[in-house]
């Protein structure tokens, strides 16, 4: 099948932005025709060094002059579910960045919107798509690690990961205590999901709030079919951590997210005293030779920053011109965003069901990334 030609517009000119903007460029048959932000100025300072044609500050008015056919939704995520939905209405695929949404129940009108307009949704899921999880992934199917008895997610939080937001507010992502949960939080759960399956239970542990309102660390037992998940979330530990392992009844791999390195684990039939000397070899053998391949990587640009973003956007592109279902559907989304709420109910008990009248996450904010 040949492939379309991709109209694309951003809505959101945060730095996020800045990441699907270089990586939507670089798919051969798309062009990214306009980006579209609450702040004119912030939108059309966007646009202007990266050579896209229009800034808007107005949807509508965006969709009519230039009929892109995707959008990509990058602002602060309790914006996502009208700014997909309004794009859908009008004639747009979308991809919208995680969290899907803050609440079950957008995500559910989100998946309707879809359904009753013929359009395909995307969640950005990165992690799902970096290098080292794809070959985990293949690990698995291969059965070099045999059937799987645990996975154990560990994120932490990088005490720089916050940002300005435009004029004197916060960033959305630090904007209270449960912001990094709902900003970092759905690495660790959709990449555990991944390994595990369907989650039929939750069990949470951590401390409450602390003096200075934040979350410290959390812990979460996830119960699948056959198996059981363990996801770590900290704002505490340092240096902050990013790793997923996989624990089978062959081999572990044990995933560097930070360093973008895999190790495998594997009982070697040696003598007792003989394996557990070298134990530590054939690991720093791995080691080093993933660290030369990722060093020679970034100095050949092969290997940016992101780079799952990158490959999901361009598998999302792919499956519209070849009719595939999109790489991370709504329902994916919206199992993550289930999640966060079982979670940010666990600590804060008073806080608004999705048939409330919503949470502190819902108030009117600039949506913009």
């Amino acid at each position: 099948m040949t492939d379309r030609s991709h109209r694309v517009a951003l809505i959101g000119a945060g730095r996020i932005a800045v990441v699907h903007h270089g990586y939507a460029r670089g798919v051969p048959n798309a062009r990214v025709v306009a980006v579209c932000d609450a702040d004119r100025d912030r939108a059309e300072e966007f646009a202007r060094p990266r050579n896209i044609p229009n800034a808007y500050d107005d949807i509508d008015e965006m969709m009519r002059r230039e009929e892109p056919n995707i959008v990509h939704v990058l602002t602060p995520p309790h914006t996502h579910a009208d700014l997909a939905i309004a794009a859908m209405e009008r004639g747009a695929n979308v991809m919208v960045e995680k969290p899907m949404a803050l609440r079950v129940s957008d995500c559910d009108r989100m998946i309707e919107a879809a359904e009753r307009y013929g359009r395909r949704l995307c969640i950005d899921h990165n992690r799902l798509f970096d290098p080292v999880i794809r070959k985990a992934r293949a690990l698995v199917d291969k059965g070099v690690l045999g059937d799987i008895v645990s996975v154990e997610a560990h994120q932490g939080v990088n005490p720089v990961e916050g940002g300005a937001a435009p004029g004197d507010g916060k960033h959305w992502s630090v904007a209270d205590p449960f912001a990094p949960l709902y900003n970092l939080g759905p690495h660790p759960l959709y990449l555990a999901t991944e390994f595990l399956g369907d989650v039929h239970g939750v069990q949470i542990a951590g401390k409450p709030l602390g003096a200075d309102g934040l979350l410290r660390e959390i812990r979460i037992l996830l119960e699948g079919d056959q198996t059981y998940g363990y996801v770590v979330f900290s704002m505490g530990a340092q240096p902050y951590l990013n790793h997923l392992n996989l624990f089978g009844t062959k081999a572990t791999a044990r995933i560097n997210l930070n360093t973008m390195t895999i190790l495998l684990e594997r009982v070697r039939k040696l003598p007792k005293l003989v394996g557990k000397l070298t134990a530590n070899l054939e690991p720093a053998a791995q080691l080093v030779q993933a660290t030369a391949e990722n060093v020679i990587g970034v100095a050949l640009r092969r290997m940016k920053l992101y780079p799952g973003i990158g490959q999901n956007i361009r598998e999302f592109y792919r499956s519209l011109d070849r009719g595939d279902p999109s790489p991370v559907d709504g329902a994916a989304g919206r199992e993550n965003v289930r999640l966060l709420r079982i979670i940010e109910k666990h600590f804060s008990p008073g806080a608004a069901t999705d048939a409330g009248k919503g949470n502190g996450h819902a108030r009117e904010e600039p949506w913009t990334s």
